[in-house]
């Protein structure tokens, strides 16, 4: 039976199980499907390879727990830093590490406490508002935002639409977060025709100190935060002119907080832990 050495590290809840794939190869969809069940694997969130880069310090490729690639992940970068020098990849207390997605190069800044990297922000780059390019085939644009109108039984969301280096869209709700069936609408969401490429999804409850946000991630289900979805909430918001230059949202696995104070991008910043590291069975067939 094949193995593979892995590590896992989780960003405000949102966790990934982290592989060096530098020198190897695998059947990286597969092996993200097998490795994130949390019955018969190990359990997660999603897969993220580190790969070599010739225009960065390294690469990240990443899988969602359905085995499907995803552009990039926002908490994952920021995982994928600590990974990067937990494992001597990089040199040790860089000020900065470049990272090539297939939303292009990301940047992250990291903080330290004890030595040991505890959390980072991320520049982000600018939110895309051009449905073209989000994808999304929306019903009208407001403040230069595109809107899809979602209507389902007796519910009817007014959702944002942004790309964040993926697709996303937000609906602003009175309902407290935590009692909206997100497991029921979620999947509908992701898979509106109104999506081409499918959509992630977050519900936001707007506090004066805080705002209270869930996410349905595309491919992964619910998880416990998202950077992109918060870097979404934060480039819509902003552009609604509900907040000044940064804010702070409250997840079910932690505090993720975006600086929107430069107009050609959004720093997100949020924790980092490591879990544990070990050697995985690969079973494709479970």
């Amino acid at each position: 039976m094949q193995t593979i050495k892995f590590s896992k590290y989780t960003g405000a809840g949102n966790n990934y199980i982290f592989v060096d794939g530098r020198e190897i190869n695998h059947n990286w969809n597969g092996l993200a499907k097998s490795i994130s069940d949390k019955n018969f694997g190990i359990g997660s969130d999603g897969l993220i390879i580190l790969d070599k880069s010739d225009i960065a310090d390294i690469e990240m490729i990443m899988f969602n727990a359905d085995g499907s690639e995803g552009e990039m992940c926002g908490n994952g970068l920021r995982c994928l830093a600590r990974f990067a020098e937990d494992n001597e990849i990089i040199k040790p207390k860089l000020e900065n590490i470049k990272v090539s997605t297939k939303a292009g190069i990301k940047t992250i800044y990291p903080y330290y406490e004890n030595n040991i990297m505890t959390k980072a922000s991320v520049d982000m780059g600018a939110p895309i508002f051009d449905p073209t390019k989000i994808p999304v085939i929306p019903d009208t644009v407001e403040n230069g935002i595109p809107i899809v109108n979602f209507n389902y039984e007796n519910l009817s969301l007014k959702l944002y639409c942004v790309n964040t280096g993926v697709p996303h869209c937000i609906a602003y709700i009175d309902e407290p977060v935590y009692n909206f069936e997100l497991e029921k609408i979620g999947p509908l969401v992701e898979k509106y025709d109104k999506f081409p490429q499918e959509v992630n999804f977050e519900i936001v409850n707007k506090k004066e100190d805080k705002y209270i946000v869930r996410v349905w991630e595309r491919g992964s289900g619910i998880t416990l935060a998202c950077g992109t979805g918060a870097t979404a909430v934060a480039a819509i918001s902003k552009k609604l002119n509900l907040f000044d230059d940064v804010i702070h949202m409250n997840f079910p696995g932690g505090e993720l907080i975006c600086d929107c104070s430069k107009k050609s991008s959004i720093n997100m910043e949020g924790p980092i832990e490591y879990i544990c590291s070990g050697t995985y069975n690969i079973n494709y067939n479970w």
